[in-house]
């Protein structure tokens, strides 16, 4: 499929700072990068001609600063929630979330993509290198160029190696998968009240049959 790429602004509107949220969904994953966005006549910005850390944008009149960047490849995704009209949250690795949010035409794309995209790429329980290295990108704040495009950093990402900590790699781990990667997006089951097990084994990765208690694979306990 190809690259679903574009920018929406993600704060409230009338506030400042504003934030531009940018976007990219590819082979990998869902991947963020946000700015945060000043008015060249906001009072500090009047006041002494220029903001600190803020680079002014071409052909407007704003100023931005790098604010963060995240991404959650598609196999360490847990849940796609709706979190809104034209919102999608997707949770993975441990704790990571990335709210998706997008204009109102690129809705039934988003929510294709994803759901395509899940299926192709099944959760991998286990920890994981190639989504570690993600999270230190996520982590990093020596950006090379921070207003470069966000497909030219993950371009830049993809082909460098990073160290990667134990604890870093614990975070890739995934102990409970709240919906199906078949089900169109923003469908839960765990929204029902059905109780959620892990479907697969957090040391190996390896499947786990419905009503199993053990891995058949390595041998670990799956809690109930």
């Amino acid at each position: 499929m190809d690259i679903l790429n574009w920018s929406i602004q993600t704060s409230p509107p009338g506030k400042h700072p504003v934030i531009v949220s940018e976007y990219l969904l590819n082979e990998l994953g869902v991947f963020i990068k946000r700015e945060q966005h000043m008015p060249k006549s906001a009072p500090l910005t009047a006041l002494t001609g220029f903001r600190i850390g803020y680079a002014a944008i071409p052909g407007t009149d704003y100023r931005a600063a790098p604010m963060d960047r995240s991404a959650i490849l598609w196999h360490k995704i847990a849940s796609v929630d709706d979190s809104g009209e034209n919102s999608l949250t997707v949770s993975g690795n441990r704790s990571d979330a990335i709210t998706v949010f997008f204009p109102p035409e690129l809705k039934r794309n988003v929510a294709e993509y994803i759901a395509v995209m899940r299926r192709r790429h099944p959760p991998v329980a286990a920890a994981d290198p190639a989504a570690a290295s993600w999270i230190c990108w996520r982590d990093d704040d020596e950006w090379e160029n921070p207003f470069a495009p966000l497909v030219d950093m993950v371009r830049a990402e993809t082909g460098s190696n990073r160290f990667l900590e134990p604890e870093v790699l614990d975070e890739t781990v995934l102990t409970v998968i709240s919906n199906d990667p078949a089900a169109p997006a923003g469908s839960t089951r765990a929204s029902s009240g059905e109780a959620v097990r892990p479907k697969f084994c957090t040391s190996c990765g390896a499947p786990i049959p419905l009503g199993g208690s053990f891995c058949g694979n390595c041998g670990t306990r799956i809690p109930l």
